[in-house]
């Protein structure tokens, strides 16, 4: 009798540290591979629309980063007069593009879902620059690309385990930059400041179980 409740007690404990572990492995199991899809509805340093957005894979392995992409797109007019004559006028025309490659945490909580990351990239722009000078005009371009460095938060609220619905912010940190630089218009005659395109991008989307 005691042999078969030794044997009955061994029985038990097994299946309860089965059953243990079975509980245990659910919630990898229910994570996911997801596809995150934001769209850019502003920029802080834009002077108006702007388009763009980040896609980023998140993964259920543990201790390792998830990937993502952002991009951003906007154009910038800006016009000045000379310090010498009323009749002389610059024109710019600055098209922007910001991209980079970054890499971030899920961090779960009890109602809402929180991903923070970092990334690194590179802006680009290309600036028309015309000088009027009376009933004439002169033309040229200016281009330059800088490094660019990133840092976001998105805040989600997930719905059946299966989609999320978040809202973003990632900051981007960039030099300023003097656009007319690299031009061959002489430019002495005008007050211009460099460039700051640090500011934030304000994302609205969605992350997809696939």
């Amino acid at each position: 009798m005691l042999n078969r409740t030794k044997h009955l007690s061994k029985f038990c404990l097994s299946w309860s540290l089965t059953f243990l572990f079975l509980l245990l492995a659910l919630p990898a199991k229910a994570q996911f591979i997801g596809l995150n899809l934001d769209l850019a509805i502003a920029y802080s340093a834009a002077p108006g629309t702007v388009s763009g957005g980040s896609v980023g894979i998140t993964h259920p392995v543990p201790f390792f980063p998830n990937l993502g992409v952002s991009r951003i797109n906007f154009q910038e007019k800006q016009s000045e007069t000379s310090t010498s004559s009323s009749s002389n006028t610059l024109s710019l025309v600055t098209d922007t593009k910001i991209e980079t490659v970054n890499f971030f945490y899920n961090i779960p909580f009890p109602v809402v879902s929180i991903a923070i990351g970092i990334g690194a990239g590179v802006m680009t722009t290309n600036t028309s620059v015309t000088e009027t000078l009376g009933n004439t005009s002169n033309s040229d371009d200016s281009n330059f690309s800088t490094p660019v460095s990133e840092g976001f938060l998105h805040i989600g609220l997930p719905f059946w385990s299966i989609i999320e619905f978040h809202i973003g912010y990632h900051l981007m940190s960039v030099s300023k930059l003097d656009l007319t630089k690299e031009s061959g218009i002489s430019l002495t005659e005008y007050s211009l400041d460099k460039k700051n395109y640090t500011g934030g991008m304000t994302t609205i989307g969605v992350q997809i179980a696939l």
